[in-house]
């Protein structure tokens, strides 16, 4: 409500309506606003505020009905609504005086020889209807459902006391969806659905003074898991409900939870007044906050027994376990599965219209040894490091760990074929199987450096440990450059063998190779200080090294260092990956599959 200095200022209005609504500040609502308020002659310049009473608007009002049952102090405008109304002939004001003095229901003591009546419509003050008032953190948003059947005004019981008549034998079943959950039920008296009740009233729709409307309006049209959620007491929420906002009587209050949700009914004995209200909104059968806490720890990678130790060491009510998986199950998988999809399909239509691709594929497997269950291959476009696809492969499915690799990179090439994806050549490790595969089926195939440098380094590791092999210790830095300088720097497979066996000169000083291919070092020529660094052929350091870097299978896969991308984002991509799911944790294979797609 505005400051009361504060007038109408459309020009010509000389009775205005208590109910002023401020310059929208969206256009072109606002220069709507500003022509009818200045008669299409606006100044210049505009004063800091302007108000239009409701007089001036027609049809435009969602709480009007609350309004003139005295249920709500202001007038609250709909989304868009424009003043049309230049003179009114009767103020909504006097109108909705005169409408209420014809619906009033008398209330009195009836001890009172002459008992004096009060209309409903006028007596009720601001402090009166505190009870209305609607916090944005406990209060249920617009599309409030009421989720019991059994108590609704059509099935003709009406309130009765529960000194003459006794407690119904059986509890009234809840319509949701966690009906195997526990529930807690707190009552003070038997409470039903009141015979004769407004049906027009929902405390939902009544206006507060706590909250801006500007603020109440962008809460309703914000998506319900966007909306500001709060830890709140029971005990503060239960002196909400404590006093009848309309003759200010003790009230019996019925509470009933259903995980996070409570659900609290109230009704007054006094004048049959009662109210429903839900602490979350319901969508189709199940409380959004129980389906928003599932969904968040699911995709957070985060332990439902975990965030059920912490609630239950605060008391904080919870639902149980059963009720996560059944979320899981019915709404968190199947929207991760098409949400991937989705985005799988977008990302294969755009490679598909690229001319060559540079891909790159590695296996995760989701316990170490030899206990494996489950595989996930992934194929990852390495020029924008983008993951193009995830197969999940059960080891049971291919006869064990060691075919399991070549099973996932199979589904994922045909995914691709089918996409019409072109490959210019694929990085990977050097499984056997994949090197077989790969080679039956023509595609150029070239192996991770990091791979390969790591297998070397660890035998130079072990040898420099033996007796007059010390020496090689001071080389190994150098020879870890030089792997990775061999690949970087050469383009054909007999280009990379010379530069890779050029190490064994250079480590005795010699600088000019046999080989035409490289036939000396790039590095300028200059005299050591240190001549004792270097190898002698004959020695047990040197011939070590010789028969590690001129083993014939190294040479054979040298020939294949991937000149340009390496397969590194893959395992970032499963540091994450580890997060989602452990190796210590088992999962079921949908379970598994959701938890490497998300």
């Amino acid at each position: 409500m505005p400051p009361k200095r504060f007038r109408c200022s459309v020009a010509g209005c000389m009775n205005p309506h208590s109910s002023l609504h401020l310059l929208p500040k969206s256009e072109p609502l606002k220069t709507r606003w500003i022509n009818f308020v200045f008669k299409e002659n606006a100044p210049s310049t505009l004063p800091k505020f302007i108000y239009v009473c409701a007089n001036h608007f027609t049809d435009c009002f969602v709480n009007e009905g609350q309004y003139k049952a005295g249920f709500a102090q202001k007038l609250l405008l709909k989304d868009g609504a424009v003043p049309t109304v230049r003179d009114p002939a009767t103020p909504p004001e006097d109108a909705s005086t005169s409408e209420q003095s014809s619906q009033t229901r008398d209330i009195a003591c009836q001890t009172d020889e002459k008992p004096l009546t009060k209309s409903v419509g006028t007596q009720l003050s601001v402090k009166t209807l505190h009870a209305h008032y609607r916090r944005t953190g406990v209060q249920s948003t617009d599309n409030f459902l009421d989720i019991d059947s059994s108590f609704s005004p059509a099935a003709g019981v009406t309130f009765m006391s529960s000194a003459h008549i006794k407690r119904p034998p059986k509890r009234p079943r809840v319509e949701l969806e966690e009906e195997d959950d526990e529930k807690t039920l707190m009552d003070t008296s038997s409470i039903v659905a009141p015979e004769e009740q407004d049906s027009t009233f929902d405390p939902a729709e009544t206006d507060t003074t706590l909250t801006e409307t500007a603020d109440m309006s962008a809460q309703a049209s914000c998506p319900i898991h966007k909306i500001r959620k709060y830890i709140v007491y029971e005990n503060c929420i239960m002196e909400l409900f404590e006093v009848c906002p309309v003759c200010k009587q003790s009230c019996s209050v019925r509470s009933q939870r259903i995980g996070t949700f409570v659900r609290v009914e109230q009704l007054c004995h006094n004048c049959k007044y009662s109210r429903k209200w839900s602490s979350q909104p319901v969508q189709g059968s199940t409380p959004a906050g129980n389906l928003h806490i599932s969904a968040a720890v699911y995709l957070c990678g985060a332990s439902f027994y975990k965030l059920e130790k912490i609630c239950t060491t605060m008391n904080l009510q919870l639902f149980k376990y059963d009720t996560f998986r059944r979320h899981s199950r019915l709404y968190i998988e199947p929207a991760i599965v098409y949400k991937w999809m989705h985005w799988q399909n977008e990302t294969l239509h755009r490679l598909s219209e690229r001319d060559r691709v540079i891909v790159g594929g590695d296996m995760r497997a989701d316990s170490p040894g030899h206990s494996v269950k489950f595989g996930s291959y992934t194929v990852m476009d390495l020029q924008t490091n983008t993951v193009v696809d995830i197969q999940l492969v059960q080891s049971n499915e291919v006869g064990g760990r060691y075919h399991m690799e070549k099973e996932g990179l199979q589904r994922s090439l045909a995914l691709l074929e089918a996409r019409g994806v072109t490959l210019e050549c694929i990085v990977t490790d050097r499984h056997p199987q994949i090197q077989k595969f790969l080679r039956e089926r023509n595609i150029k195939q070239f192996y991770d450096v990091w791979r390969i440098e790591k297998g070397i380094t660890r035998q130079l590791e072990n040898i420099c440990k033996l007796k007059d092999c010390e020496k090689l210790r001071e080389w190994l830095g150098s020879i870890k450059n030089h792997i990775y300088w061999t690949a970087a720097s050469s383009i054909t497979g007999p280009e990379r063998v010379a530069k890779w066996s050029s190490i064994l000169n250079h480590v005795r000083d010699i600088h000019t190779h046999e080989d035409p291919n490289f036939p000396a070092c790039l590095h300028p020529q200059k005299r050591s200080r240190d001549g004792n660094k270097w190898l002698v052929a004959g020695t047990q350091a040197f011939y070590k090294l010789e028969k590690v870097m001129t083993n014939k299978r190294i040479l054979k896969d040298v020939t294949k260092l991937s000149p340009h991308h390496q397969t590194s984002p893959f395992d970032s991509f499963h540091s994450v990956i580890l997060r989602f799911a452990p190796k210590n944790v088992v999962f079921p294979f949908l379970g598994m599959l959701c938890r490497v797609l998300g």
